[in-house]
């Protein structure tokens, strides 16, 4: 009963009080020299729970030290029937809020002590806290001219009128192409409406006498903009303060944390051998990587603290922030209701009661107390270590029971975990930007789920991830083309592989993060290419040195298969630029067989027709267009062609 009153104390329960406002609470603290940290107002109502907490929370250690420090918490929204005893099993079923906090202190000669310390949040259900940045600092410089609770009633008045009722929604794969392309049109015609009227006022100014020069000129300028954001403003104070709200989001992307600072740090700390072993990290030994014990840590579930010794509270949390996203990568779930962005020594006796916590410390007492953590990740020297007292599983996974020799057993070298490494500290070091660098990481999550079926597979196990339901179903009847799942180039490789991960996977498959992803299979609308594996046969295209007639047999089940927008779009998914995008189709205009040209050439022609897909091909080279240009020419030539809409204008491609 103690673990589960610390748990629901440390996660500041909230009743969920049904109302779809986007802001919740406003919350003001400060530090009062004979109190300590204390809530001073709350609007529009009092949060439940300890009051004392949620004022540390609002202020870090050493806060009197900084002019300014941000930290982020998370309230755990429970529904008014729940049970606090109850309130750690249901957090996953129910929402929670975000809260954005700004700590600030001015140096004056009127308050004892030489400052006053205060911090002001703000409370809302959109996991996209950094919109509110700005107005959140106008807000605190008129707090500390006017301590009244007014100021956070105008600021929860204005915040709340916001108008997003026009944003554009985005399916599955839909959010996948925006996240991962940094292409800053797609989608742009789902903007039109709501964003060409402010373009043809803000033209007006300039061609005010020109109506139809205005209009013109909006629609223009509305295929530069950036899709990848929906803009909407706040009024406060008389003034009007724009709002960037990312439309590609996906759970457990809080905020906009750098995660390139975290990766650098981490890849450029001096090479070291781990003196503790873990069958679910240490995948490849002492050896193994620091990126890969964190990335195993975090998907099993391990207890992990990122350590900022003397940094500022904003740091730690910006490190927690960039891990949750990193490992979730939209494809898992559940990592933002286990972290604790910012801690202090003061909660620890809390924390330590809840399994697989990822929480930002600044306090160098933690490392000394390896009891507490599992994994300590130290962001100053990007130093990753494993605790001593870690709990080792009660028992090991089983290899797969394929032939394979000794030679092939390897480790780093021979696993994904290399490419992947090497593809990271490529990017990092070349500047790639964050679509890029986020983009690798859901390939490489996506892969090791991928694996994780193909282990059950392997042993035979009913298994939740494979079925109708799951990632592929239990056999191919009704496909189109066979194969599914990873591409190995041979079995020795699928076997070093599943003997490699084996107790990753094993440990992954008892965690809540896998407990989620097998019940979202269960409830995801049925993807719209259903009878074939149509990203294994793009891996195909990419990895894989096939005959001409394997790799024709691939690009005429493409052409058959995906014909509407919906399976365009979930095509187009497996493209990501970053992986060069829609190379493996492009290579398919100089097959050796023509009928396999013309089926290229026909799933080009759709893909160029398609909302996102048009901007897909503008970033073809001038090469591939005009080999596709002689192509459609042709196509354009021959009366027995069997879709019309190649025949037509094919001589007017724009290269």
């Amino acid at each position: 009963m103690i673990a589960q009153k610390s748990i629901t104390l440390l996660y500041l329960s909230v009743t969920a009080n049904g109302t779809s406002e986007h802001v919740e609470y406003i919350l003001a603290a400060e530090f009062d020299v004979d109190k300590g940290p204390t809530v001073k107002y709350q609007y529009p109502r009092r949060i439940e729970g300890d009051e004392e907490l949620l004022a540390e929370l609002m202020l870090p250690d050493q806060a009197h030290a900084r002019e300014e420090d941000w930290t982020v918490f998370f309230l755990h929204k429970r529904p008014k029937s729940s049970n606090i005893g109850g309130h750690t099993a249901s957090r996953e079923q129910n929402s929670m809020l975000y809260a954005l906090n700004l700590a600030n202190t001015k140096i004056t000669s009127d308050a004892k002590r030489g400052a006053i310390v205060r911090a002001m949040a703000i409370c809302t259900r959109h996991s996209f806290i950094q919109i509110y940045k700005p107005i959140l600092l106008l807000a605190m410089t008129e707090y500390f001219d006017n301590l009244n609770i007014d100021v956070l009633k105008n600021l929860y008045q204005s915040l709340n009128a916001m108008d997003i009722s026009s944003m554009p929604s985005f399916e599955r794969f839909e959010k996948q192409i925006l996240s991962s392309n940094s292409l800053r049109n797609l989608f742009v015609e789902r903007f039109q409406v709501e964003r060409l009227q402010p373009l043809i006022e803000r033209t007006k100014a300039v061609h005010p006498q020109n109506s139809i020069l205005s209009h013109d000129s909006a629609k223009a300028s509305l295929n530069k903009y950036d899709t990848h954001f929906y803009e909407s403003k706040v009024k406060f104070n008389n003034l009007d303060i724009p709002m960037r709200i990312p439309v590609d989001s996906f759970p457990d992307y809080v905020g906009d944390p750098s995660p390139i600072l975290l990766l650098t740090t981490i890849l450029n700390a001096p090479p070291k051998s781990f003196s503790v072993l873990h069958p679910h990290l240490t995948t490849s030994g002492s050896k193994t990587h620091p990126l890969i014990v964190l990335t195993n840590a975090l998907l099993t579930e391990k207890r992990i603290v990122f350590m900022g010794p003397g940094r500022a509270a904003k740091d730690v949390v910006d490190a927690v922030l960039s891990a949750c996203s990193l490992i979730s990568s939209g494809i898992l779930r559940g990592f933002s209701h286990r972290a604790y962005p910012y801690t202090d020594l003061s909660k620890i006796d809390q924390l330590i009661h809840v399994p697989g916590y990822i929480a930002g410390v600044t306090n160098p007492a933690f490392e000394s107390h390896p009891s507490w953590w599992d994994i300590l990740c130290n962001i100053e020297t990007g130093e990753v270590r494993i605790s001593k007292f870690i709990k080792q599983p009660e028992r090991l996974a089983q290899g797969v029971a394929l032939s394979v020799s000794r030679s092939a057993v390897g480790g780093l070298g021979n696993s994904p975990d290399a490419s992947f490494i090497e593809d990271i500290k490529s990017m990092v070091v070349n500047r790639y930007g964050e679509e890029a660098i986020r983009g690798r990481f859901r390939k490489f999550i996506g892969q090791f789920v991928q694996l994780c079926a193909a282990y059950d597979e392997a042993h035979g196990v009913n298994s939740a991830l494979i079925g109708s339901r799951g990632l592929w179903p239990v056999t191919e009847q009704g496909y189109v083309i066979s194969g599914h799942g990873y591409v190995w180039a041979d079995q020795q490789q699928k076997t070093r592989d599943l003997n490699h991960y084996m107790h990753v996977i094993e440990g992954w498959k008892r965690t809540t993060n896998y407990n989620n992803y097998t019940s979202d299979l269960q409830h995801l609308v049925p993807i719209p290419v259903a009878n074939m594996d149509l990203q294994h046969q793009i891996d195909r295209l990419r990895k894989v040195q096939m005959s001409p007639n394997s790799s024709a047999e691939i690009f005429n089940a493409i052409r058959d298969v995906v014909v509407n927008p919906d399976q365009i779009t979930q095509l187009l998914a497996c493209l990501p630029q970053s992986q060069g995008g829609l190379l493996p189709i492009a290579a398919g205009s100089f097959h050796s067989r023509e009928e396999v040209r013309y089926s290229a050439a026909e799933i080009m022609n759709r893909i160029r027709d398609h909302e996102a897909g048009r901007h897909f091909y503008d970033e073809l080279g001038l090469f591939h267009k005009l080999a596709f240009e002689r192509l459609y020419r042709k196509i354009a030539e021959a009366d027995s062609w069997s879709e019309p809409s190649l025949r037509s204008g094919m001589t007017t491609v724009t290269i």
